[in-house]
């Protein structure tokens, strides 16, 4: 099962909202890497975007992602792992033309223009809520003291 595209797409009001940047490198003026997450709360979901987005200049693009969604009137989380990735000649080949392309700069990385074509892998699981719940339950978290404890 996919994530629910529909609700995704739809235009709910939004409860909460929270985009992070963890890092970003400019390769040495070769590219940008980075990666984010996304926090979206709806009225009757929640969704989480984790992305790492690559730009070689001249020789790849790809975005590795991880989307997690739950209902609010479920016990399970979806889980999708999604790798995507085509080099430059692969998309002139499709006809991308990268001069002065507005999809690649120095605040886009490039991954629009990546499509179902470039998926290399995807993975999908169901995480479900109760079970981890009773694994949490059945190991507690033990903590290692500091050392200004001892």
């Amino acid at each position: 099962d996919g994530l629910p595209m529909d609700l995704l797409r739809r235009r709910d009001e939004i409860h909460w909202y929270h985009e992070l940047l963890f890092w970003e490198d400019e390769l040495d003026d070769n590219g940008i890497c980075r990666a984010s997450i996304r926090v979206r709360v709806m009225p009757g979901f929640w969704f989480v975007l984790f992305s790492c987005e690559l730009r070689v200049d001249n020789v790849l693009i790809r975005d590795v992602s991880t989307r997690f969604f739950c209902a609010f009137n479920s016990d399970t989380v979806l889980r999708e792992w999604t790798w995507k990735e085509s080099s430059y000649e692969g998309l002139k080949k499709r006809g991308v033309i990268f001069a002065d392309n507005s999809h690649i700069s120095q605040s886009n990385v490039g991954t629009t223009l990546l499509q179902e074509a470039d998926v290399r892998r995807q993975v999908r699981h169901r995480l479900h809520l109760a079970r981890i719940g009773a694994l949490m339950e059945a190991k507690p978290c033990r903590t290692r003291r500091s050392r200004e404890a001892n």
